[in-house]
């Protein structure tokens, strides 16, 4: 029975309602999706945050490797940005050459003695082929395990993993960009081939710019190089022409090497070499002549400008020439070969590339051009100098020697008047003297008259031959021309007069000891006869035997003698004559 009043029994904890609403509606397992849901989160803001990190590393360098328009420099960069944004520990550029192959390899990541311990530098064979046959990107866990490796050299460290990518100018494959061993990581991602990629697709551009920098700085050199050659041509004397073309040519074009050959003025100059000029460091022997002769010869007579990578197998008669790359091209003015300049390297050098070939080409037009100034120029002033001595010569004949005539003639006819011997004989010593000076000038008169159509007169041949044998002497040989001897001696008559001239006063020089010698050459009867007299110690025992034979033989052979005197009063006397 239950009594009013009395207090009901309390709820059990377990069956009391929690006040805060929908929390009695969540669930264990929700929770735990949400935690997962956060670590993602998570994870992808980290990703996030590293894709931002190499985006960056990317947007730097980008930077670094457009920053520069040196060549070398920008190689490098590429290499050093390469291995930083990919996280490698080796990195390689290799620059493919005309041939396809690689000619030049710029790496990081090797110290240098382990680099020369390895040896040759790679050139395209293996793995690293592959992107020169088909340049698209290739990624490997292991070298090792692909057809195409061919292992590594002695010494090389090992390297498994692998990213390759070809770098492009303007859709041209320049070369390729090497990764190997990622730092931390068993293989390259997705994500490197990528930015390595992007990367490379800079370098091209950065390589393309600098590049064509470099070329115009070329030009500009090269443009220099002709301004410059073309003022010091127009100030220099005729031998140093060619000196300073090939010391122009050496600089300008970065060469060890250049060979100059001009052509002689014959009637078919392509196949008649003149001079020829060797500028560089390289010591050609004479085994190299033949070679460089047959190549000069074959630019000359073909008018076409060669370029090889290596002389030696270029052609087959230059197998023994020492050098490598190589440019010959003709010296072209006004459609005529002047000659050829050829250019060349030592062998293992950097090429010589098709702008090279057209602007060494420019070049030698230009210094063509400047040589044909140059040697118009030289012409001229020899003109002018000509037209000089004939004026002289002139005067001298026209009013010198009339007047030394005249006053030769009034000395004369004052000498029967003499009021003694004594005054008789010094009009007569006047005379003398007179006489003597008019023949010194007629020399002289003979001597700067040129010759005529570029023909030598035998009188200026027999005054520069006399001339040539007594430079030495103090004093001037006295000479003398009686007859039409320009107009009636032959060639070969003439030749054995300057030879019997040569040989009779190199005779005098050397061994007369003479201060006085008179050199007469007369025409008359049909015979010319040669008279060298000398006032020296006289012929004496026969000495000289050789000599005077060959003065003989060549009287005979004109029918003529050959008379040696030796008079009382001292000196010597030679007379040869032959007959017409």
């Amino acid at each position: 029975m239950t009594q009013s009043g009395a207090t009901p029994s309390p709820t059990p904890p377990s069956e009391q309602s929690d006040p805060r609403p929908g929390l009695d509606k969540f669930a264990d397992g929700p929770r735990l999706e949400l935690d997962e849901l956060l670590v993602q989160l998570t994870d992808r803001a980290q990703d996030v945050l590293a894709t931002q990190g190499r985006l960056r590393a990317l947007l730097r360098a980008n930077a670094a490797v457009a920053s520069d328009l040196s060549l070398r420099v920008v190689l490098n960069r590429i290499v050093e940005a390469a291995r930083e944004l990919i996280g490698a520990q080796y990195a390689a550029l290799g620059v493919l050459g005309p041939d396809g192959k690689l000619e030049e390899f710029v790496h990081i990541g090797l110290d240098e003695a382990l680099v020369e311990q390895i040896g040759a530098l790679p050139v395209g064979r293996g793995v690293l082929g592959l992107l020169i046959s088909d340049p698209q990107p290739i990624r490997l866990t292991d070298i090792a395990e692909h057809p195409s490796s061919v292992g590594f050299p002695p010494q090389h460290p090992p390297m498994r993993a692998f990213l390759g990518v070809p770098v492009r100018i303007r859709s041209v494959v320049f070369g390729n960009l090497y990764l190997t061993e990622p730092r931390g990581r068993a293989q390259f991602s997705a994500e490197d081939e990528e930015l390595a990629a992007a990367l490379a697709a800079t370098a091209g551009v950065a390589i393309d710019n600098a590049r064509l920098y470099a070329e115009s700085e070329q030009r500009r050199v090269w443009l220099a190089t002709g301004a410059e050659l073309t003022r010091r041509l127009l100030a220099a004397a005729p031998p140093e022409l060619g000196r300073l073309v090939v010391e122009s040519a050496v600089q300008a074009a970065g060469a060890d090497f250049a060979y100059l050959a001009r052509l002689d003025a014959a009637p078919t100059p392509q196949t008649a070499l003149g001079e020829t000029v060797v500028a560089g460091d390289v010591a050609l022997g004479d085994a190299n002549t033949p070679s460089l002769t047959a190549l000069t010869e074959q630019v000359a007579r073909t008018r076409e400008a060669v370029l090889a990578t290596d002389a030696r197998n270029a052609w087959e008669f230059a197998a023994d020439l020492d050098l490598g790359p190589l440019v010959a091209v003709p010296l072209l003015a006004q459609e005529k070969v002047l000659g050829t300049l050829t250019v060349a390297r030592v062998i293992g050098r950097r090429p010589f590339t098709d702008l090279d070939l057209d602007l060494i080409a420019g070049f030698a037009n230009q210094a063509a051009l400047a040589l044909e100034l140059a040697q118009a120029r030289a012409d001229q002033q020899e003109l002018l100098r000509l037209e000089d001595h004939d004026r002289i010569a002139r005067d001298l004949h026209d009013h010198v020697i009339q007047e030394l005539f005249a006053l030769g003639m009034g000395l004369e006819g004052m000498a029967p008047r003499a009021r003694n011997a004594e005054d008789a004989a010094r009009l007569n010593a006047y005379m003398q003297t007179v006489d003597s000076t008019i023949r010194r000038i007629r020399a002289t008169i003979f001597q700067l008259q040129p010759a005529q159509h570029g023909q030598q007169s035998v009188q200026a041949r027999l005054v520069a031959a006399i001339n040539d044998a007594t430079a030495s002497l103090p004093f001037t040989t006295e000479i003398q021309f009686s007859g039409p001897l320009d107009i009636v001696v032959d060639e070969a008559l003439a030749d054995d007069l300057v030879a019997v001239a040569r040989e009779a006063l190199t005779n005098c020089v050397r061994h007369a000891a003479a201060t006085a010698i008179q050199a007469h050459f007369m025409l008359a009867d049909g015979a010319v006869t040669v008279r060298i007299v000398d006032n020296g110690r006289g012929f004496g025992e026969p000495t000289r035997s050789s000599g005077l034979a060959n003065l003989r033989a060549r009287a005979v052979a004109h029918g003529g003698t050959l008379l040696l005197e030796s008079p009382a009063s001292g000196g010597a006397a030679l007379t040869w004559t032959a007959h017409l």
